[in-house]
């Protein structure tokens, strides 16, 4: 199970348990249980900080929340049928770990919290002087699972123990270049690719190769002819047998012996929502504002970040090129939203929802203009395009480079160019609020 947070969220919740070393300080978490196909995600929603006048015992080894205000407290997460997560510090300790006097606590907490709340999982954390996090998740029937805490803003930070490896193997290149460290984020990430034809099976081939640990492929089309050229791996028996595009890239990660286990999901992103959730990051490789609009709002309830990916041409009535560029755009929380941009249009949008009947007469009484036709492409520009989205990739996840503020990047093939745009502060999107994701309010016991 994961705990994910903003970065916001992490600051107020360590500054706050730092604040004192002479004694254990608590706070408590309100998160929304997201059910996905591997178990609950915990998409924190608030931070408490608990007040200094709300014990009724408070040591350097032990403390214990007032009942009466917890009481309190919890009405919100009530309501909402949010999942509560306490936190307390062990400042003298450098291991984080569960005493016997925390078992104690939560297994009379726990069972009090699920008659409240019930059908979600509740949880405890316990952080360290030294900053080291223990965390675990009860439901009403089972034993406690650990959980890891994941942190989201600029890159993406899991807080828990990860198991580092030094031994010499086939990531030994690799890990000269992002470090040991680097690879152990590599190899426990989840990332989904939304959209597996040129772009999209790229990335999918390069992804395999790292060695990322699951990759969650998305997309309902099969194999045509037009993909032979651009889609990686792709043969002439997968047009005439109709192979989803996900199963080409499942078969190529088999034939190169790759560490990572593929989930391939031959559905649209509509029904694969508990997927996506599942991801620490995704990939959008989609050609359609629909799925990259439902991507972007994803994104920053559910502290998922995206990298979204595109390349358009235009080309003259004789076929002559006349302009061309491609993109790689990060999006989630702290960075303005794909509609900030202006990679989503409401025209589009609207345009895609209607049927082929319906399109046909507007477009033939002109309030439509354009119509439903294939763009074009070249693997080479994909290439370009979907390598780097990776390298933004390992900047989230593995920490390569310390230059953190790639928003979009715009290139041109034609002029062998690239351009790292950034949009000025200021200003109030619905979706991304100003860029930071949606505001967190704050309850403030008394």
């Amino acid at each position: 199970m994961i705990i994910r947070m903003r970065t916001e969220h992490s600051t107020t919740l360590l500054t706050h348990l730092r604040q004192r070393q002479d004694v254990e300080s608590a706070a408590i978490l309100f998160a929304e249980a997201l059910p996905t196909e591997t178990g609950h995600i915990l998409v924190v929603k608030q931070v408490i900080p608990w007040p200094e006048d709300g014990y009724t015992h408070r040591s350097i080894d032990r403390l214990q929340l007032d009942p009466i205000l917890i009481t309190r407290v919890l009405k919100p997460a009530r309501d909402q049928g949010w999942s509560v997560i306490t936190v307390h510090s062990h400042p003298g300790c450098d291991d984080a770990w569960f005493s016997q006097a925390d078992d104690a606590g939560d297994s009379r907490l726990m069972p009090a919290l699920h008659c409240q709340i019930p059908d979600v999982p509740h949880g405890s954390m316990v952080i360290t002087g030294t900053g080291k996090i223990a965390a675990r998740l009860f439901t009403p029937t089972s034993e406690p699972h650990s959980a890891e805490l994941v942190v989201v803003g600029r890159t993406i930070e899991v807080l828990t123990p990860l198991s580092v490896s030094d031994g010499a193997d086939r990531d030994h290149r690799q890990r000269l270049a992002l470090g040991p460290y680097g690879m152990a984020c590599l190899h426990r990430a989840t990332i989904g690719i939304v959209g597996l034809g040129g772009i999209g099976s790229e990335v999918a081939k390069t992804l395999s190769h790292l060695g990322v640990g699951t990759l969650v492929l998305v997309d309902g089309d099969v194999v045509e002819e037009s993909n032979l050229p651009r889609i990686v791996g792709a043969t002439p028996d997968d047009v005439e047998a109709q192979t989803p595009k996900v199963r080409v890239a499942e078969r190529y990660s088999s034939l190169i012996k790759s560490r990572s286990r593929l989930r391939p999901i031959s559905h649209d992103i509509q029904h694969a929502i508990s997927a996506v959730r599942s991801c620490d990051l995704v990939i959008s490789c989609v050609d359609k504002h629909t799925p990259r609009a439902l991507l972007n709002r994803i994104s920053y309830q559910e502290y998922i970040p995206v990298i979204d990916t595109g390349i358009a041409f235009r080309v003259d009535n004789d076929g002559h090129l006349t302009g061309d560029a491609g993109r790689v755009v990060v999006v989630g929380p702290g960075r303005p939203c794909l509609a900030c941009w202006g990679h989503i249009n409401p025209d589009a949008l609207r345009e895609e929802s209607l049927s082929l009947e319906d399109h046909s007469a507007l477009s033939g009484d002109g309030y439509i203009r354009g119509a439903r036709v294939r763009q074009p492409a070249v693997m080479s520009f994909n290439a370009v395009i979907a390598n780097w989205a990776v390298i933004e990739v390992l900047r989230l996840i593995a920490g390569f480079s310390d230059n953190l503020g790639v928003e979009r990047i715009m290139f041109s093939f034609s002029t062998a160019t690239a351009k790292q745009n950034a949009l000025p502060s200021g200003g109030i999107c619905r979706i991304c609020c100003s860029h930071g994701g949606p505001p967190t309010p704050q309850v403030r016991p008394t």
